[in-house]
């Protein structure tokens, strides 16, 4: 028989932030503890709530984490539609906008580099984590996808969604590699190489857009 979700999704300002606490706690204590040796009633603590409000927002530490997972991705994809300002789309200037959307995935994962350690295992460790990862990746290939759709007049591809998945693909592999795993390259080098396979796939010579 299915567990009975009893958790509520906040609606009024005061809940919302509460259960942004609640997260912004959560946080905390799997960086400096790790997930498993990190207990709801500590999540609560740290927070500066009751454990009844915690309860109230989550069935468990395992929720907790699935909604940590999911704004890492709604982050990444914020700061990536931050950068795509009108400006710069109407500029038509494929280089730039290549360079910032790399940017923007690098910084987040350098502004989070911690968080990101401790949750990628997790992703593959934890029951769903790997459900919710691969659906926030696809609803950013998806927003990529549209983004690149708008402005095909500038690309030389023509499957949107298939080009938006290896763009992003390869430079969230780049990124982990300067980050997490180490290269053998240096990073700034890598990035550029990756800025220019990207415009060469991608884009269309200036005198053909």
């Amino acid at each position: 028989m299915a567990k009975a979700i009893k958790a509520r999704t906040p609606v009024q300002k005061r809940g919302i932030e509460t259960k942004a606490k609640v997260i912004e706690a959560a946080k905390a204590l799997f960086i400096e503890k790790g997930y498993y040796n990190t207990h709801a009633l500590e999540i609560a603590a740290r927070a500066g709530v009751a454990t009844g409000t915690f309860y109230s927002y989550f069935n468990d530490k395992k929720e907790v984490l699935l909604e940590v997972i999911r704004q890492f991705y709604r982050q990444a994809l914020d700061k990536a539609l931050e950068v795509l300002d009108r400006d710069l789309l109407r500029s038509g200037e494929g280089r730039k906008i290549i360079h910032a959307l790399i940017q923007a995935l690098y910084d987040i994962h350098a502004s989070q580099h911690d968080l990101h350690r401790a949750l990628f295992p997790l992703t593959f460790l934890i029951e769903d984590g790997l459900t919710i990862s691969r659906q926030e990746e696809r609803s950013v290939i998806e927003t990529i996808a549209a983004y690149f759709n708008n402005y095909r007049h500038l690309l030389r591809v023509t499957n949107m969604q298939a080009a938006a998945e290896i763009a992003f693909k390869a430079s969230d592999e780049i990124v982990h590699r300067i980050l997490f795993w180490g290269s053998q390259s240096d990073g700034p080098e890598l990035l550029l190489e990756l800025e220019d396979m990207l415009f060469r796939y991608l884009m269309r010579p200036p005198e053909a857009a």
